[in-house]
């Protein structure tokens, strides 16, 4: 019997896609592993260097806020100019505006670098993002995806306590600098998807998609202000409730620790075996109820088991919500058109959630003087998100 061309046609491009899938991933990993070597030291040293914890706090809120709230641009640029081009100019961008925190200098200077820095940090992960889900879809994928962020999370920030301790925190800039540089290169070598608003038909094709979908994806904003609004009490409740729950500073470490290796551990179990057979919109109302059972533990007097029991409800809802977001998004666009615009526009979303959150979670704990009073904001936004959930099951039956 002949070979069919086209099957292996269809072989090779499969190939392809998995290989162009681990590439993105080994980049995800080193991405995160450099941010997070960085990252947790840029406190200390900034106010080391004698900026004030003010000025401090609004540099950080530059370098992790900028990026996000403007992601709903960068996902259009995404879309036209492609991830290819995405991506490695946002690690040049991350480059030149990480580069100052190499130096001494004054906060002005700073606060223009972390704006940079932070753009060129959303156009890379936006582009690696998009074009990993392009390449494909499915739950083990975006589960992959967000084991590989939580393993540059976990082993970063002990590489760079290291060099920080060894050397200096230039040297740590310069690391990651070139980390990035490097892989940069590399990107140039990887095969890439041509932009998604290249093809002639494109503005047809959204057209015709737009109405069937844009009530579904509006649920699933909701749904994302949701579960970023709640995700930004975490570092407010877990400093103050491990502290009095194990009687030592070192009790948030210690949490922030179990968090990384529980998703570490169990989400690729949980959502790729386990819930394998179960509807994604499912899969977010399991893990929406389980924050508001995680924010109900806090009434109770904090000790060692009430802290664990909280962490524990939270890190499972964290490990079903976030990956499938991201699931329904690829879902809601991978028949039409504007995935990097969906993306783009989720992380917009992200990135004001997370801003008006902890806003709202350190008013009320300074009004009530307890991290508990967070579950007045978390338990409504949690049962919002279920509710999301339900009705994109329903709307999905239907559609």
């Amino acid at each position: 019997m002949m070979p069919d061309p086209s099957k292996n046609g269809s072989i090779e491009s499969v190939d392809a896609a998995t290989s162009s899938t681990w590439v993105f991933l080994v980049a995800i990993v080193i991405s995160g592993i450099t941010t997070f070597m960085f990252y947790p030291l840029i406190t200390l040293e900034l106010i080391d260097r004698g900026v004030g914890a003010g000025a401090t706090g609004l540099i950080l809120g530059l370098l992790s806020g900028t990026g996000q709230i403007l992601s709903g641009l960068i996902g259009a640029v995404n879309a036209r100019l492609g991830s290819r081009t995405l991506a490695i100019g946002g690690l040049a961008l991350r480059s030149v505006g990480l580069l100052v925190f190499a130096f001494d200098s004054n906060v002005l200077t700073y606060a223009v670098g972390a704006v940079v820095a932070s753009l060129g940090s959303s156009s890379t992960a936006l582009a690696l993002k998009t074009e990993l889900m392009r390449a494909s879809s499915d739950r083990r994928t975006i589960t992959m995806r967000s084991i590989a962020v939580n393993l540059g999370a976990l082993v970063g920030p002990s590489i760079g306590g290291v060099v920080f301790v060894v050397a200096s925190f230039s040297v740590i800039v310069l690391s990651v600098v070139t980390s990035y540089v490097l892989l940069g290169l590399g990107l140039l070598f990887v095969k890439f998807k041509p932009p998604e608003e290249s093809g002639q038909d494109t503005k047809t094709r959204m057209r015709s998609d737009r109405r069937r979908l844009d009530r579904l994806f509006f649920v699933l904003i909701g749904c994302t202000l949701a579960y970023w609004g709640i995700y930004s009490q975490w570092p407010l409740v877990v400093p103050l409730y491990a502290e009095s729950g194990f009687g030592t500073p070192l009790g948030s470490p210690w949490v922030y620790t179990g968090n990384a290796i529980l998703i570490l551990v169990l989400q690729y179990p949980l959502l790729v075996k386990l819930l394998k057979p179960v509807r994604s919109s499912y899969v977010l109302a399991i893990g929406f109820l389980l924050f508001v059972g995680s924010f109900l533990v806090l009434p109770i007097p904090a000790g060692p088991a009430t802290v664990i029991l909280f962490a524990t409800l939270f890190s499972l809802a964290e490990l079903l919500v976030s990956p499938t977001l991201d699931e329904v998004t690829a879902q809601l666009r991978r028949e039409g058109t504007g995935l990097t615009r969906a993306y783009g526009a989720t992380a917009t979303a992200a990135g004001v959630s997370s801003l008006i959150g902890a806003s709202a979670g350190g008013a009320l704990i300074e009004h009530f003087d307890s991290p508990a009073s967070v579950m007045y904001l978390a338990v409504p936004l949690a049962v919002l998100g279920f509710t999301g959930a339900v009705v994109l099951s329903r709307r999905k039956a239907g559609s």
